[in-house]
């Protein structure tokens, strides 16, 4: 009897369970704020990239395979381009342009192909799948190919371009683009502009072009003209051109309409990947007028070629890479600080140039923090790390909406890396957890550099944040994980906290969702998200279960690839790299080491160190210093180091300095001719270090009778001394 009533019981109880499921399921399928995978469909291999077609595909790029994906999830068709042709290439993007070879530059690197899709045709501009072995620049003259691909996953035409590929190693340095709408495909390349019909048939190309050309409802074309660069990159072995002040207007069959010279440069603009698509032309077009970045302002010109506006700031200025532009047509203009990048500005200026407004504070030093804008809100993620990192304790990220016309925050929400999970690493986790380049030589490649037992496993961590607005919300993905080091397949131990986040204008979580893989890419159509994983997942995230929408309805066309932690699409490719890993071990294990330093201490030709510091410093894992005003030093960009660590370990990093500020530490209060006798160097040289650490207060002067002072470390810096000088000690 007993045993029936137990049974009765547990079905009982089992019918309140179900009740109850039911019932919160209505609440959520009801709610604004529910969320719900409306499907997810796997590829054949971790997607590198991809890219949101007019019709309605969801195109997925790894190497040459391009997988079409319809609006239900189905797989549409897939595509491999024949291996001697290349679509997924390296580009290094130029910021501010310096001397390549030695890292006198900033910009980054990117992976991606260049693509554009109009009336179902998706177009692929390819290059010969060649390399280079040379550390200097090369140039190869050679041919590309723009395939068109039809809806169906056919090879409708392909055209031979003659193109000269600028390679730095395996980079090109040479500016691409393709643009497609009205029925033609816009090709620029070479400093020119190809134009290509719809059949494949080359209309005309015009020469003489310094950057992707504009073109507007009428199918005319709007260029500006180029200059060699003064002075040349790299001694003319580089040609790169800039801008010049002669703005060109061409009707659709090619013939010149009108040119005219605005009497000064027009300034080319740095812009991130997400958005470069939508602003990389010049002149600017937008509601039929052109727009024309100058040095230190905007100009307006109707598209006659008459001048309609001109606004200048007084200062330096350019577009605000990660927004150049809001909907209603206002410009973001930064100012960079160049004795202080964080001290530096972002004006807004009305579309008509009527109004520009104060400047807004804005941190250029910290400029990859800042993930996303759209119409005059920033999204800025900041983190903290605990300072003895142990397994379980994730970095804190914080995502902040910066409204830049007001010059406030909006508001900040946390992100929930409170939702941890503990796995055992092994060949599949860490394919799903690391970037597939990393997986590959993770295990291997720590193994060898640190045998397992001959040193204790170390935490190490790493964390990232996509960030995407959208109409009514902000869409952000996370991954933050630490993971013991060096790995041993089927012992090591990882914790993580990867998902999505749904976050309403207002800063409130509309929805969360915990994935098992890092995402990898983000595209959003009227509440629906798309989103592919690095364990080769594409799925669709629902905002409201009860609308049925479908992937047709999107309109953001280029979506970015991130790659898994701090690692962008472009960095994922680092780990893959021997030498570029022993350079990094190196910059982490002796901070400060100048570019000589590091060739002699891993025994590597001054050349290829210089190209592998380069790679590392344009994707900001490794950040320099000039403090000493003598010698770039080099450190790990992890926020390890202040400015004033990196200083101070400047001048540890040099023997004299340092010899004087380890006496210092010990006996404080000498003077000049104190330290000239104990240390056996001239008075007058002491007088100079003297006077550089003065300039940088970490020592400090007391007067003396008869016009002497003494010297000592200043109270605040005593302790970092200290640590800076055992330090050095240690790593020698």
């Amino acid at each position: 009897m007993s045993k029936k009533k137990s049974i009765l019981f547990e079905a009982v109880i089992a019918l309140v369970i179900v009740f109850l499921a039911f019932t919160v399921y209505a609440m959520i399928s009801t709610s604004t704020t529910a969320a719900a995978i409306k499907w997810t469909t796997p590829t054949y291999d971790q997607p590198r990239y991809m890219y949101a077609g007019d019709n309605g595909i969801l195109y997925s790029f790894t190497g040459n395979s391009i997988y079409a994906i319809d609006s239900e999830g189905r797989p549409a068709w897939n595509l491999t381009i024949p291996d001697k042709w290349s679509i997924s290439n390296e580009w290094l993007r130029l910021k501010d342009t310096g001397d390549i070879l030695v890292g006198g530059f900033t910009g980054t690197t990117e992976v991606s192909p260049t693509v554009a899709s109009s009336d179902g045709v998706l177009y692929v501009y390819a290059r010969p799948n060649i390399t280079v072995t040379s550390t200097d620049i090369t140039t190869v003259d050679n041919f590309t190919q723009v395939f068109a691909i039809s809806k169906d996953g056919i090879i409708l035409w392909s055209v031979p371009l003659e193109s000269k590929l600028i390679l730095y190693d395996s980079s090109s340095l040479d500016s691409v683009s393709i643009h497609a709408s009205g029925g033609r495909v816009y090709v620029f390349h070479d400093y020119s502009e190809t134009v290509i019909d719809s059949s494949g048939h080359v209309l005309f190309t015009i020469a003489s072009v310094s950057d992707p050309a504009a073109v507007d409802e009428s199918g005319r074309i709007y260029t500006v003209s180029p200059v060699s660069s003064d002075p040349l990159l790299e001694g003319g072995a580089y040609d790169y051109r800039v801008p010049s002040g002669t703005v060109n207007a061409y009707d659709a069959s090619g013939r010149l309409l009108w040119s005219r010279d605005i009497g000064e440069s027009v300034e080319r603009q740095f812009l991130r990947e997400d958005v470069r698509a939508q602003y990389d032309s010049l002149p600017l077009y937008s509601q039929g007028k052109l727009y024309l970045p100058l040095q230190d302002g905007m100009l307006s010109m109707n598209t006659d070629g008459t001048v309609n506006w001109v606004k200048r700031l007084n200062e330096s200025a350019r577009l605000l890479e990660l927004m150049p532009m809001d909907s209603a047509g206002n410009f973001y203009l930064e100012h960079v600080n160049g004795a202080n990048q964080s001290a530096s500005s972002v004006y807004v200026l009305s579309g008509d140039g009527s109004n520009l407004s104060q400047p807004v504070p804005y941190d250029e030093y910290r400029s990859w923090n800042y993930k996303a804008g759209k119409d005059g809100i920033l999204y800025y993620v900041s983190g903290s790390a605990a300072a003895n990192r142990s397994l379980a304790d994730l970095d804190t990220l914080k995502l902040t909406a910066y409204d830049l016309k007001n010059a406030s925050a909006l508001w900040t929400y946390t992100i929930p890396t409170y939702k941890k999970t503990t796995i055992t690493l092994d060949a599949t986790s860490i394919r799903n957890i690391f970037d597939p380049y990393t997986s590959s030589d993770i295990l291997g490649g720590s193994q060898q550099r640190y045998p397992y037992g001959s040193t204790s496993a170390k935490v190490f961590g790493q964390s990232d944040v996509i960030v995407l607005p959208s109409e009514g919300r902000v869409y952000a993905s996370y991954s933050d994980y630490n993971y013991e080091y060096p790995i041993v397949s089927g012992q090591s131990q990882c914790v993580y906290a990867m998902g999505l986040a749904a976050i309403s204008n207002d800063g409130r979580q509309e929805w969360q969702y915990s994935t098992v893989s890092p995402v990898t890419a983000m595209a959003e159509g009227n509440g629906t998200l798309f989103y592919s994983t690095m364990d080769g997942k594409i799925s669709a995230a629902k905002f409201d279960p009860a609308t049925g929408l479908t992937i047709s309805i999107i309109t953001y066309l280029f979506i970015r690839f991130i790659a898994v932690g701090a690692v962008s699409r472009a960095r994922s490719r680092l780990d893959k790299n021997e030498n570029r890993n022993v350079v990094l071990k190196f910059i982490a294990e002796h901070p400060g080491s100048t570019l000589y330093e590091i060739a002699r201490g891993i025994d590597m030709n001054l050349g290829t160190a210089r190209y592998h510091v380069l790679i590392l410093g344009i994707n900001h894992r490794i950040t320099s210093q000039k403090a000493d005003n003598k010698y770039v030093r080099f450190f790990l960009n992890s926020n390890t180091y202040s400015k004033e660590d990196q200083v101070l370990l400047s001048f540890i990093r040099r023997e004299p300095t340092r010899k004087v500020l380890g006496t210092l530490l010990e006996k404080p209060g000498r003077t000049n001719v104190d330290l000239s006798r104990e240390l056996d160097i001239a008075e007058s040289t002491i007088s100079k270090y003297i006077k550089e650490l003065s300039s940088k207060e970490i020592i400090m002067k007391e007067p003396l009778p008869g016009g002497r002072f003494a010297y000592s470390i200043r109270k605040e810096y005593v302790e970092r001394v200290a640590m800076a000088l055992e330090s050095i000690k240690c790593a020698a």
